[in-house]
């Protein structure tokens, strides 16, 4: 039987295994189980490659065996773990140790330090050391590293930097591998701190433009640039401005800034300073800086100001919109109000204030007071109220809005037209479903409709209700609802209500009514309610099971007797002599004809309306019975003919009719 060797460890497993017992490894990949050639090599002797590196010799072929079955969880391990590099039993781990743990890496000095490095495998391996996460602006360089079996070394590794990366200043541990070239699954970490020093001159300053001129204004922007793309460290400057007479002001956005390694930032400017006069031209110098830690930058720009000659005062024109505006219920409403001063020459200030000779509306204004630039128009968003009216009336009220910009009083006129809307009461719709309910109990439900759908605004009501004799119980689920406005709301309505007496019928009107606490609108229902007869169906079966019972009982004594005809007019013979014997036997055959009949009559009383002859044939039925008892007859069928009588009797009491009840 073959054997499995774990990739992973070179430990030998069963055939049957999947997994290896040493270290855990999956041994089963691709299904075939493999038997390792153990190379032979003479003692003291060892292949070598062209390069004079000893090459360990090739394995034998592996040979071909039955591919064994693998699970479903082996197959799914199989294609989430690729399967590990082939190790080689004869190689082991380098021994490796950092001499020199801190180095430092400048851009154009690289750093060395030197790992001491150990062959502990039984084969001449080439060694190489090679970072475990490669950084991009980092080259990893080391000496020649073949070591036969034993043998130690110190390698100096390098270092550098990649040319044409800037490598930022910082320190961080890179973890390093020193790894067999014969079996790359053997390997030895190591760790090495480097540091990369601050490099790189001080950052320019440049601003754009250096000579700002405005024109009839006190306002620029300026741009400055920040360069740091010679450094390899960040610099993070606070902005300031100064000029000689000081009256230049600047806003600074961000007012600090960072400037990264290797790149370059814009900073936005605003700068302000007193305009010149009417007619006039002024030139300012004044110094934009950026002050560090480790110093500072500047540069210089020059504003030119001019102010054109005053031109004439022109008033703004106002304009409101809408200029009717509708307010429903008491609420606000919105207008916006535009000062133009696109004829002006100057800048406008304007105060806003609104006027109304009944006092019945308030204006209020989102700035009562602004600027308006010349050449522009600006829009002032404001709110209009007025107390509602009654319900259902409309009313107006005219106002004024005045804008005054110091000279000059402008104004609009407007109308605000105040409505109520009707109640939602006035508006709302009862209606009941079903509108006439018919039952047979003494409980029913209707579901009440509460239509607010013309109505604008949320009805809340409270609903009741009574019938007209005022002996029904109405209960509301719920008793009290809200109902948006253009929708309908449902309310379930249980009633209570006694039935008429059995065999009648009656019907009452239903009121419901619902209120909002002022006004109420109302709706009928209509509730049926009969009450069934079943008397006649309870006389049906106490007459047939009376007249059945009775028949059996007449007949019950003669069951499994034979009759003679010569007997029978023996014993008849003999009853005329006086025979008691004779005389009873003639008294059963007797009340057995006659029960018979009687219950025959009975059956044929059921299609009477009063029962009268069904009762009389129930007595004359217990008649015969006693007598037949008293002349002596067996009476193991007499209680079943007084049993069938009385049943008999009560269904005849029950087919008498009864006074029919009012509907």
């Amino acid at each position: 039987m073959t054997d499995r060797i774990c990739s992973a460890c070179g430990a030998s497993n069963a055939s049957s295994v999947t997994f290896c017992a040493t270290c855990g490894a999956y041994v089963a990949w691709g299904g075939a189980a493999t038997t390792p050639a153990v190379p032979t090599v003479p003692d003291g002797a060892s292949s070598t490659s062209a390069a004079g590196a000893p090459t360990p010799p090739a394995p034998k072929s592996p040979a071909p065996t039955t591919e064994p079955e693998i699970s479903d969880l082996e197959l799914l391990l199989a294609r989430e773990d690729p399967p590990a590099p082939r190790a080689d039993p004869h190689v082991k781990a380098p021994v490796a140790r950092v001499e020199t743990a801190d180095v430092v890496v400048a851009p154009d000095e690289p750093g060395t330090t030197t790992v001491l490095l150990r062959n502990v495998s039984e084969l001449v391996d080439g060694l190489v050391i090679h970072p475990v996460d490669p950084l991009p602006w980092l080259v990893v360089t080391h000496e020649e590293a073949h070591l036969l079996p034993g043998e130690s070394r110190t390698v100096v590794v390098t270092f550098a930097t990649r040319p044409g990366i800037l490598a930022v200043a910082q320190r961080l541990v890179l973890d390093l591998v020193v790894r067999s070239c014969v079996d790359a699954t053997k390997a030895t970490p190591v760790q090495v701190a480097l540091t990369v020093p601050r490099a790189g001159p001080p950052p320019t300053l440049t601003a754009r433009p250096a000579l700002l001129q405005l024109a009839d204004a006190d306002e620029g922007v300026v741009t400055l640039s920040f360069d740091n793309r010679s450094a390899n460290f960040p610099r993070h400057y606070r902005l300031a401005v100064h000029d000689p007479q000081d009256v230049v002001r600047a806003r600074f956005v961000p007012p600090q800034v960072d400037v990264p390694p290797g790149e370059s930032v814009d900073v936005s400017v605003r700068v302000t300073a007193p305009a010149a006069t009417p007619g006039s031209e002024v030139t300012r110098q004044f110094t934009l800086t950026g002050v560090a830690e480790e110093g500072q930058v500047s540069t210089s720009v020059t504003l030119v100001q001019r102010t054109a000659a005053p031109a004439p005062h022109v008033p703004v024109v106002l304009r409101m919109e809408p200029g009717r505006l509708r307010s429903e219920n008491g609420k606000a409403v919105r207008f916006e109000l535009v000062v133009d001063n696109r004829a002006g020459h100057e800048a406008a200030a304007v105060t806003l204030e609104g006027r109304d000779p009944a006092h019945q509306v308030t204006l209020s204004f989102v700035e009562s007071r602004l600027v308006v630039p010349a050449g522009r128009a600006a829009r002032v968003p404001g709110r209009a109220r007025t107390p509602a009216p009654p319900p259902g009336t409309t009313r107006s009220h005219p106002f004024v809005v005045v804008a005054n910009d110091g000279t000059t009083d402008v104004e609009v006129p407007g109308v605000l037209e105040a409505v109520a809307r009707p109640a939602p009461i006035g508006t709302a719709r009862l209606w009941v479903e079903p509108q006439t309910l018919v039952t047979q109990r003494r409980h029913g439900a209707y579901l009440v409709h509460v239509d607010n759908r013309r109505g604008r605004d949320p009805l809340q009501v409270q609903l009741s209700g009574a019938d007209e004799l005022g002996t029904a119980r109405l209960a509301f689920t719920p008793a009290v609802i809200v109902v948006p406005g253009g929708q309908v709301g449902t309310v379930r309505v249980a009633v209570d209500s006694a039935t008429p007496p059995a065999g009648t019928s009656s019907s009452r009107r239903l009121r419901i009514s619902a209120s909002d606490g002022r006004e109420a609108v109302e709706t009928e229902a209509v509730l049926s309610q009969s009450t069934p007869d079943r008397r006649p169906v309870a006389k049906r079966w106490l007459v047939v099971l009376g007249a059945v019972l009775a028949g059996l009982g007449a007949l019950l004594p003669w069951l499994g007797r034979m009759v003679d005809p010569q007997a029978i007019v023996w014993v008849a013979s003999s009853a005329f002599e006086g025979d008691r014997e004779a005389i009873a036997f003639t008294a059963t055959v007797g009340s057995t004809v006659l029960v018979l009949v009687l219950a025959l009559l009975m059956l044929i009383g059921l299609n009477g309306s009063n029962g009268r002859g069904i009762r009389f044939a129930a007595l004359l039925m217990v008649l015969v019975a006693l007598t037949a008892g008293i002349l002596g007859t067996p009476g193991g069928g007499l209680a079943l003919v007084l049993l069938g009588a009385v049943l008999g009797f009560v269904g005849g009491v029950l087919a008498r009719s009864r006074p029919s009840g009012g509907r």
